[in-house]
């Protein structure tokens, strides 16, 4: 690469452990998938079984089957709703927190995610959790992925970007609100996940050289992360036009 040429949104490491995340996912539920004839699509906000569903559960049966995982067991339960905001004190000024929007256990033999009921305030976002929550479940039938049990997490995000979820959780991965108490007021964020806004929407655009895609991604993107979208798309583009046999010569020792 020039000292001109594009740069990725985030950190070279970082993209490069992207890029052997799909690799691994590729050779392991990848393989396995392509056997019994699924293949990931990405899916849209607009996706008429998503905003048709009414409840929970039906929202949750949508994402499994389009992830592939309509015959995989798993119980959904409601969890307890997150704290709410504590106020910091300062009249004005920023504050934010980080919570845990959604729980994933294996009780007995049986796989339990578990949901905060405030997300059905915001479908969108529950979509994100219970794709990030199924993605740990296929990760459970995996083992490690590259880079060990510390970037499992991050993995997960990974795995439901690669089960075609990558838009809903980079929508979702910070949410911005105003709040004011009386005299007290200011903004208030929150950030669901493990990977970056930018690292989210880095996945996305590998999701897209690897499966293709049939709908406007950018254009369901937040305005902002647009343009991370594009930057991603020319470094791609530029340095692994042929991704997917990229992928597959990829050496995952390295990681190991």
């Amino acid at each position: 690469m020039g000292l001109f040429g594009p740069s990725p949104p985030i950190d070279r490491d970082e993209f490069e452990w992207l890029l052997a995340c799909f690799a691994w996912i590729d050779r392991t539920l990848g393989q396995r998938d392509h056997a019994r004839g699924f293949t990931p699509s990405l899916v849209l906000p607009s996706d008429e079984e998503l905003t048709a569903a009414s409840t929970a559960s039906a929202l949750f049966q949508s994402v499994k089957s389009k992830a592939g995982l309509a015959d995989w067991e798993c119980r959904l339960e409601k969890g307890d709703a997150a704290p709410e905001a504590i106020v910091t004190g300062l009249a004005t000024g920023p504050y934010s927190q980080s919570n845990a929007l959604g729980t994933f256990s294996i009780e007995g033999n049986m796989p339990v995610v578990r949901y905060d009921p405030a997300l059905l305030r915001d479908p969108d976002a529950l979509v994100a959790t219970f794709a990030h929550e199924l993605a740990h479940l296929v990760i459970h039938t995996l083992g490690m992925p590259p880079g060990g049990e510390a970037l499992e997490e991050h993995a997960t995000d990974c795995m439901a970007t690669y089960l075609g979820f990558g838009i809903f959780l980079a929508n979702s991965a910070r949410q911005f609100s105003q709040f004011s108490d009386g005299a007290m007021h200011g903004w208030s964020s929150n950030t669901s996940g493990y990977l970056s806004e930018n690292a989210l929407v880095t996945a996305l655009v590998i999701f897209e050289r690897r499966f293709g895609t049939t709908g406007d991604a950018p254009g369901a993107l937040k305005d902002y992360l647009r343009p991370v979208h594009r930057k991603a798309s020319r470094y791609l583009d530029k340095q692994y036009p042929q991704l997917t046999s990229d992928l597959v010569r990829m050496d995952l020792g390295e990681w190991a």
